[in-house]
């Protein structure tokens, strides 16, 4: 029997999708199992024989449905395997280090000048890490895979495609410059597809299949789940909601449009408008407080800011018909004064119900877990345990690209 990074990095090998599927739900039954792999459940069940006498499944306590003879939890041994999960955020990087039960064992974060390069990123985490595994006795070369998170959609082979929070990245081959500080397989997404992967594994969309993810926050991002799998587009840029235009003559984006959602919507875009009216600088933070208060001004901010929040979900909806939305984010902590608003535009700008099918189900609006950058580096853990966005394995003298 392989070991279980062998088994982590063995696509074909039946035995390594079962521990890949343990890995990402964190704790299953057998008929899970079979349903997520696809395997016979005579191969799963001789499968599962195997990697218990192998120590790396180990049962956990039974699970009732209420009907008939409780079924086996299973989990892998956590002392099996570690993984890490970075963020790269504006000025500060997390990094975060969880076993295979999905229990954090490291967490901790450092600040970074702003306009930080990519190789001082990659020089500090590598630093950080090998103390981080030290503390808990490994090496990073030990490690089942680290995944990183930016602020920007990626390519499949790892290519920042552009960027908000890290402006002079773009173009940036992350699999180039930090397979030669990480001796490990890398893995990495944009932020938003991080935060629906933690949402699946810790959080609001633990069990739920297909589900569109909105992130609110300094700007507007999101995630298409289908599936169980977060759905990345022919280039690696879907689901840029921040980036849906709803008036092309609107205010100019970073993008280089006009009139994006996030120029309506986005935690920057509040903040300057709450700057003009107040005559001092407002963090978002503070922004979010006044809100909560019901400040003069702040509430009609918010409530216009929801309005075209449920505008661009409204859109979403009619292009995907998800029978879930996971709302997320910084102003996600607002509540109704930021929710109510948005359900009720969304209602107005999606395709209605006809008469003749009034009961026909609607979307499901459900706050996320994960409402701060929580979301974001356990996300990029998940990366690793889901096998998801691998930029590359591990590093030689030739980066061996893999799209995963």
């Amino acid at each position: 029997m392989q070991d279980v990074k062998e088994l982590f990095r063995d696509q074909e090998a039946p035995a390594g999708r079962i521990v890949r599927a343990i890995a990402a739900i964190g704790a299953a039954t057998a008929t899970q199992l079979v349903k997520s792999t696809g395997l016979a459940r005579s191969t799963v069940s001789t499968l599962l024989s195997e990697l218990k006498d192998g120590g790396i499944v180990l049962d956990l306590d039974t699970k009732s449905n209420g009907f008939g003879r409780p079924s086996q939890l299973l989990s892998l041994n956590p002392a099996t395997g570690r993984c890490a999960g970075v963020l790269l955020g504006l000025g500060e990087i997390r990094i975060v280090i969880c076993d295979l039960a999905h229990t954090v064992l490291s967490d901790v974060w450092f600040e970074m000048r702003r306009d930080y390069t990519p190789e001082e990123a990659a020089e500090q985490i590598r630093d950080n890490l090998t103390r981080q595994c030290a503390s808990l006795g490994l090496a990073i070369k030990d490690l089942l895979g680290v995944g990183l998170a930016i602020s920007a959609p990626l390519s499949y082979d790892g290519r920042v495609l552009n960027g908000d929070v890290l402006p002079t990245w773009g173009g940036v081959d992350l699999a180039a410059i930090f397979s030669k500080h990480l001796d490990c397989p890398l893995h990495a997404e944009n932020e938003s597809h991080c935060g629906a992967l933690a949402e699946m594994t810790w959080g609001a969309a633990i069990g739920e299949k297909d589900f569109v993810l909105y992130k609110f926050d300094l700007g507007v991002g999101g995630a298409i789940v289908r599936d169980g799998v977060v759905q990345r587009g022919f280039n690696g840029s879907a689901a840029e909601f921040g980036h849906i235009v709803l008036d092309t003559n609107g205010s100019l984006c970073r993008c280089g449009n006009r009139g994006c959602l996030q120029t309506f919507t986005g935690g920057y875009h509040l903040m300057q408008h709450a700057e003009k009216f107040g005559g001092q600088p407002v963090t978002i933070d503070q922004f979010i407080e006044r809100t909560r208060e019901g400040r003069l001004g702040y509430s009609r901010l918010i409530e216009d800011a929801a309005e075209k929040a449920g505008w661009g979900m409204g859109i979403t909806a009619s292009i995907l018909n998800p029978p879930l939305f996971i709302i997320v984010g910084k102003l996600a902590t607002i509540g109704k004064a930021f929710t109510e608003p948005l359900e009720r535009s969304f209602a107005r700008h999606t395709l209605p119900p006809p008469d003749q099918v009034a009961d026909m189900p609607r979307p499901r609006f459900v706050v996320g877990k994960f409402l701060g950058n929580d979301d974001t580096v356990l996300g990029a853990v998940a990366l690793v345990l889901h096998q998801h966005g691998r930029i590359s394995d591990t590093p030689t003298s030739n980066i061996k690209r893999l799209v995963v």
